[in-house]
This record gives C-alpha cells, structure tokens and sequence, in this order.
C-alpha cells in the first residue's frame, strides 16, 4: 500500500474524489494495520457511496485522536494540554473573525518548535499559545469583536457610544504597521492569510510594568486581539482592566507607539497611543516568546 503522496492501488479507498485528506493520511500512518484490513475490505466491496462513507468515518475517527498526535513533542502533558485549549479557543475566535487557521501541523512545517513550546509553558503558567493572523485589516477585528458581543455581552458590547473595540486614529491610519507579522517568527498560512504561533503572557496585567516603548520586543496587535477574543470564547474576562500593554510597531516617524487596555466600564478594548518614551506604573511589556 502506498503512503504519503504516492497514489494508492485501491481507488475505491480514495473515492471519486481523488485526495485524501491531512487527517485521513495521518489515521492511516498510526494504525497502518486497520488502515490495510480497511483498504482490503473496500477493494472487495466498493462502490462510490461506501468508498466515501468510508472516508468520512476514518476522518471523523482522526479529528477526535489528532489532539493527542498533533501535539506529540511537548512532553509535559499540562502544557499539551494547554496548547489543545488554545486552538481550541483560537478556533472559536475565528468563527466571529470568518477566517480559518492552520492546522499544528502546519505551524510545525513552517518552524515552530513545540517541545520548546512545550517546555516553556510547562515553566511558567501565566504564558499562554497565540496563534494568530496578519494583513487582515482592522474592519475584520472590529467585525469580530461585534460578533463577540452575543456571546459575552458582559465583557464587551456594542452601543451608541462606543464599540466593542476602538482605535485611535493614529492607529487607524497606520494599521498596516500594527498588522505585520514580527520579524523572524516561523509564518504558517493558511488561504493566503499568513499566521504566527508564539506565547503570550496572558495575565490580568504585564507581567513588568512601568517601562517605556524602548523596552521591548512587545506583542504585536492581532496577537494581542486574538488573545482577548479567545478568553472571550471561554467565558473569561479580558485582560488589562486595569494596566496598558505596548504593542509592536512605532508610528507617526517612530514618535508614537500604540497601547492595548480593557475599558471594563466601558466594556471596550481600546487602542489608544502614546510618545514612546511615556511610561508610568500601568504601562507594560508583554514579551512574546517562540
């Protein structure tokens, strides 16, 4: 039987449809045994209907046992845990956004390393895995975080004065700066939209305040967006009730830099901005690792 891009000698076992799918090909490397009894069984009884039926159970089958495969190379089994968690809520998140993100699988071909994932957050528990999109403008945030409102109408809402995520107009005006995918992190894509992994702390504040700009790397904005929309999805509260989180990117000439807060009265995230030499006792980094 042929494996991974190599046309099997059973048609019947990939249908009309000529492919078989990412997780099929994977159910079928781990139980390579049913996977032969399986081929046999469709060589002996195939039609076009049965052949897909079949397709569709195995593919069901690897959707619930891909958690554990996708994952393999983080040891600790907390912090794999916490990694299925997070594309789990990272899944939800895109629902409200209309976009789809890649699969593990992909962010590993492109570089990430999840044993180093791994190991980072099984050591500190205030690091949370972001997946997150670039380039997809700021109508798309704000679409999704209105689209959020019917789901957590306690944290953010939409009303006559202000929406569920408000940018200052320098940051309007120069979104494509905030909207870049930091240099030097592996980029995973997925229908053309290009995508980071990387861990976020994902404390109710920085973990350093009081610096200034300077004192960076800083999370970049749809980090830091994808970041609320996923505890969003999990029925928490937003973080930076009460702190500023500087994101990457300087603007205006490099004399301003922008800044991410909860306004919880509000129930609003903001996007205000600040000359980069600002700093104050609320004001902090968020360093991404990975």
């Amino acid at each position: 039987m042929a494996w991974g891009g190599e046309a099997s000698s059973h048609g019947a076992w990939r249908g009309d449809r000529g492919r078989v799918s990412a997780r099929l090909e994977l159910i079928r490397a781990l139980f390579p045994d049913l996977a032969s009894d399986l081929d046999a069984a469709a060589a002996r009884h195939a039609t076009p209907g049965a052949a897909a039926s079949l397709d569709d159970r195995l593919d069901a089958a690897a959707t619930r046992l891909l958690p554990q495969a996708a994952f393999a190379d983080i040891d600790d089994r907390g912090a794999r845990s916490r990694v299925e968690r997070s594309f789990a809520a990272a899944r939800a998140a895109c629902a409200w956004m209309s976009v789809d993100p890649p699969e593990p699988e992909a962010f590993a071909a492109a570089g990430v390393d999840f044993a180093r994932l791994g190991a980072e957050l099984a050591a500190d528990p205030s690091l949370t895995a972001v997946p997150a999109p670039f380039g997809c403008g700021a109508d798309v945030w704000r679409a999704a975080f209105a689209a959020a409102t019917d789901g957590s109408p306690d944290a953010v809402g939409e009303t006559h004065r202000s929406h569920a995520l408000v940018l200052a107009s320098e940051a309007e005006h120069e979104f494509g700066v905030l909207d870049a995918a930091p240099a030097g992190a592996p980029v995973a894509t997925s229908s053309g939209v290009p995508w980071t992994l990387r861990l976020i702390p994902a404390g109710v504040r920085p973990p350093v305040l009081g610096l200034g700009f300077a004192h960076g790397p800083h999370v970049t904005l749809p980090e830091m967006l994808m970041l609320q929309l996923m505890l969003l999805a999990e029925g928490e509260q937003p973080v930076d009730s009460a702190s500023f989180t500087w994101l990457a990117g300087a603007l205006a000439d490099g004399r301003l830099a922008a800044r991410h807060v909860y306004d919880e009265s509000e129930r609003t995230i903001r996007i205000t901005c600040r000359e980069i030499g600002n700093q104050g006792p609320h004001l902090g980094a968020r360093t991404p690792r990975g």
